[in-house]
Parts: C-alpha cells; structure tokens; sequence
C-alpha cells in the first residue's frame, strides 16, 4: 500500500469541497485528461470515466465512501486488477491533515508494484501537496 500524509492550513472543509469537485482536478491533478460523470460534489455511489493524460482509455471510478469533510474511498479496475484509493481529509487543529492510500490487487499486482509504486507515489504526493496549496488559497481568499 501507498500512503501519503500531506498537512494543510486550510479547514477540511475547504479541502474537502475541492477533492469533491471534478471542476477542480486539472488545478492539483494535471494528470487527469478527462472526467465524464455526473457534477460535483462526488458523494457515495457516484460513478464516472476518469481518463489520465497517460491512458488511451478511461477506467471506471466509484466512490465507495464519502463524508462530508473528511474525504472519500474509491475504487478502478484495469487489466484485471482492482485499485482502491482512500482520499481522506483528517481536521488537525486550525488546518487539516490529508491522508491518502491507494492499494493494487489483482494477478500481476506483486510484479507490477515495484515498478509502478514509486511512480505512484511520487504522483501522490505531487497531487495532495498541490491540494493542500490551491485549499490554502482559496481559504485566504
């Protein structure tokens, strides 16, 4: 498993909004190429074709747990394997803390990891520091 822990001086409220919205994601996800589902806020049970600049495809995302201010647990398959990512957003004194996961499984997982873990990572940490910057601004705003 992954894990990032990013801390943030924004309220998680505010963080929390901002990873909810999909109208957000281009501004702390460059990643993302493409998002087709239904308009933010993502609650439980949302579903949508979320496409990385890096993909020729879209894969599926569904939201399996969401609270309001603290975040959301999701789920996407690809080639056989199962991704579940944990975006969660902990209240840490006047800020927040964000806690984020993401675990593969699937028949190729063991080999794959090594390879795409730090890349992973790497991305993980890229994404929730950027949250944690555009959160803080909009907060001051």
């Amino acid at each position: 498993m992954i894990e990032t822990v990013t801390p943030c001086r924004a309220r998680a409220s505010v963080a929390d909004a901002l990873l909810k919205d999909p109208s957000t994601w281009s501004l702390w996800s460059p990643h993302v190429a493409s998002v087709d589902g239904p308009p933010g806020p993502l609650a439980l049970g949302w579903s949508g074709r979320v496409r990385a600049v890096f993909s020729p495809a879209a894969t599926t995302m569904v939201v399996t747990w969401a609270s309001d201010g603290e975040g959301m647990r999701w789920t996407s398959a690809a080639l056989g394997h199962r991704l579940a990512y944990g975006n969660l957003v902990e209240p840490d004194g006047d800020g927040c803390r964000l806690v984020w996961t993401a675990e593969l499984t699937g028949p190729l997982a063991r080999v794959l990891l090594p390879v795409v873990g730090p890349i992973s990572a790497y991305g993980q940490r890229r994404r929730t520091a950027r949250l944690a910057r555009l959160a803080e601004t909009v907060a001051r705003a």
